[in-house]
């Protein structure tokens, strides 16, 4: 275990003394947020209803709306970001110097995916803390210790599926230049496609049908759930249930089943973690096969 410990470091390291690919993989986290605090946030706030809620309370709606999509666009770039190590070893050739020690292939592949799920899941808790911290001070109102703990049990998950993907989107890549192009457009296409950016009501049926496809899209809907629950419970308690169900389908926490199809949510993600289990199988079949050809 001592070097795939070691190795695990190694990458660790490597990503987070890179400070070139740190800030890239949280810029399209940090674009997202720039969109909500300067325009898409005040649309969900707006309006003769909201009128009469304390400027608190929205800030308290408002991030569990965009906080619920952007901590699973973290779990994606910052693990895509992680990834990059493989690629930079392929293309310098520093796996060669690996491959001649004792250090078994399987270890030297898992030593990229452990990497990445701690560095991922490390980096998405401490933003959560912060937000935490920021409803708190700022809008006077905290989340509960037991949504607390939910919220950061659901981050982790989501890093484990998220880092199972991003690992065979990387071994498909051959070159930096690629790996860039990837990181540069995965993190706001997954934001579109997810409805983190926008509802999906409003992108229409086809869209909301292709969306419910995607693992990231009802992440979001759990999470903004968990996030939600507190800031429904006070409003809902101002708005009659006709209101409180326009206001659902609007910040994105209906569930939307599969093309249209009532699926359980545990159901959906129970699939996702097996989807995440395949892709990481042929992760280990590519990466073996590119070894391969090194040696």
């Amino acid at each position: 275990m001592y070097d795939l410990s070691c190795l695990i470091k190694r990458h660790m390291l490597r990503f987070l003394r890179d400070k070139a690919a740190v800030f890239f993989s949280f810029l399209s986290i940090m674009i997202m947020l720039a969109l909500y605090f300067l325009f898409i946030g005040q649309q969900y706030t707006s309006g003769t209803e909201m009128e009469q809620l304390d400027e608190g309370l929205k800030t308290y709606l408002t991030i569990g709306i965009m906080m619920g999509g952007i901590l699973v666009i973290n779990t994606v770039s910052l693990s895509l970001g992680m990834m990059g190590n493989i690629i930079m070893d392929l293309e310098q050739h520093k796996l060669d110097g690996f491959l001649v020690t004792p250090v078994r292939r399987y270890k030297l592949i898992l030593s990229y995916y452990i990497a990445a799920i701690l560095v991922t899941g490390v980096l998405s808790l401490v933003m959560w803390g912060l937000t935490v911290l920021y409803v708190g001070i700022v809008g006077g109102y905290w989340y509960p210790f037991l949504t607390i703990l939910e919220a950061s049990g659901y981050i982790l998950l989501f890093t484990l599926i998220s880092s199972s993907f991003m690992i065979y989107l990387t071994t498909l890549l051959k070159s930096v230049n690629a790996f860039g192009t990837l990181s540069g457009v995965l993190g706001t296409f997954i934001g579109f496609v997810s409805g983190i950016y926008m509802p999906l009501f409003i992108l229409g049926k086809a869209m909301t049908h292709v969306a419910s496809f995607v693992p990231f899209t009802h992440m979001t809907i759990i999470l903004r759930n968990v996030l939600l629950r507190e800031p429904y419970d006070i409003i809902s308690k101002k708005f009659p249930p006709e209101a409180m169900e326009s206001i659902r389908v609007s910040y994105g926490t209906n569930e939307i089943g599969i093309i249209g199809i009532d699926v359980p949510m545990i159901v959906i993600m129970l699939l996702s973690g097996v989807l995440a289990l395949l892709f990481l199988t042929l992760s280990y079949r590519r990466m073996t096969r590119k070894i391969s050809k090194i040696t």
